[in-house]
């Protein structure tokens, strides 16, 4: 398999760049990435989201507007485990470059701003919360991780949302945004002398706008599920939405690294439960299931888990379905072949974006990893390590569901 070209430097303050250089493309990506999310600890849970929010606003405006002006679009997102802010541009790199670290580097937070803000936020929030198999979620999770930023959605709540000031996002910024916690990527058709370039003026840039002081490691802070397995909830729907949460054990003490636990129980899911599985193709013909269900395997400073969510009429049997095949059904040797191609070829797809593999750099560097090596550990497992590591990590898990009942069946 072909490997990044990535030239990596680190500062005095514990900051890092990474340049991805591909010589073909004239688009570039540039971006920062912060090593905090919305499980991490902050005085009220939605701090990371909405910090992402309000970095964009500056005393002359919304910066946005500055990298349009030069051609570049700019974006942001949050996740469980970090915060990314970055641009997508073919031109003008050397003016992009310091609307990043100014971007992540500034703060512009008052009374008038953060209250707007949280309105906008709140609306998203209900939004969300009219989403079927956002209210699935939200059990598990609340079952999973009762009283965590896990529990919550990443927006925040409704109270936390009434809460925030100006002097609380100061203090979450200033707690988290330190140069010993980011990491920034460059990536497309950069040359030798343009890479020292680029490297040199992040150099002078990380220490004008980023605060540098000692950095603490994250701990893991994960709390006791609770005692509840298992919940039904009556509902309007026509359909019933069911949801299956795995409490997942910490990686490291069944020998993994994050990342490539989460690849192999991505893998381990689609064998068995996926859309090319034998077991789809039969719920399917039995009127069990009608569509793809949504599988997500996560890993946090709170906590790891994977959600099954599905649409069934016929709920308990579906559940019943699922936790066999998940705890007594084998995946065969072809079954982990053609996962392990399908795993290697999306990340063969993502050479080929910019964006995508960027960030996937910048994810993979603050678990002090890197994109090449992890596709090595993928590209050299064995089915019998896949086993192993499945086996390991199924014997240390714990099982939850929630059942939001249609009407059909309520009734």
């Amino acid at each position: 398999m072909k490997k990044l070209d990535v030239t990596t430097r680190e500062y005095k303050s514990g900051f890092r760049a990474k340049v991805i250089r591909r010589p073909l493309f004239a688009q570039k990506f540039m971006g920062i990435i912060v090593d905090f999310g919305g499980s991490d600890p902050q005085k009220l849970c939605g701090g990371a989201h909405f910090l992402e929010h309000k970095l964009f606003t500056k005393k002359n405006g919304d910066i946005s507007q500055r990298f349009e002006a030069v051609g570049a679009s700019t974006n942001a997102f949050t996740t469980y485990n970090e915060t990314m802010f970055y641009a997508s541009f073919t031109e003008h790199w050397r003016q992009v470059l310091p609307l990043i670290f100014e971007l992540v580097g500034t703060t512009h937070f008052t009374k008038s701003n953060v209250t707007k803000e949280a309105k906008i936020i709140a609306q998203e929030l209900a939004m969300y919360q009219d989403d079927p198999n956002w209210q699935v979620n939200y059990e598990l999770m609340q079952m999973m991780f009762p009283k965590t930023n896990l529990a919550e959605d990443l927006t925040g709540t409704k109270a936390s949302l009434k809460k925030m000031t100006p002097e609380i996002l100061q203090e979450i910024y200033d707690n988290n945004y330190i140069s010993g916690r980011m990491e920034f990527v460059a990536c497309g058709g950069f040359s030798e002398n343009q890479t020292k370039e680029v490297l040199r003026e992040v150099g002078k840039l990380e220490s004008k706008y980023l605060i540098s002081k000692k950095v603490a490691p994250k701990k893991l802070t994960w709390v006791s599920p609770q005692k509840q397995h298992n919940t039904i909830i009556e509902s309007d729907l026509a359909t019933s939405r069911v949801g299956i949460g795995i409490r997942l054990p910490d990686f490291e003490k069944v020998d993994l690294k994050n990342s490539t636990a989460q690849t192999i129980f991505e893998m381990m899911l689609q064998a068995k439960l996926g859309v090319t599985s034998p077991w789809f193709e039969r719920m399917q013909k039995q009127g069990i299931l009608n569509s793809p269900m949504e599988l997500q395997v996560s890993y946090t400073t709170e906590g790891n888990f994977a959600t099954i969510i599905g649409a069934s009429n016929k709920p308990d049997l579906f559940l019943e379905n699922i936790k066999s095949q998940l705890l007594e059904v084998p995946i065969t040797k072809e079954a982990f072949v053609f996962q392990k191609k399908e795993a290697l070829a999306q990340t063969i797809r993502e050479f080929d974006d910019l964006s995508t593999v960027a960030i996937e750099e910048a994810e993979y560097g603050l678990e002090n990893e890197d994109f090449n090596t992890a596709a090595y550990v993928i590209q050299s497992l064995s089915f019998s390590e896949f086993y192993t590591a499945i086996d390991n990590i199924l014997a240390k898990s714990d099982i939850f569901t929630t059942i939001l009942k249609g009407k059909e069946e309520a009734n």
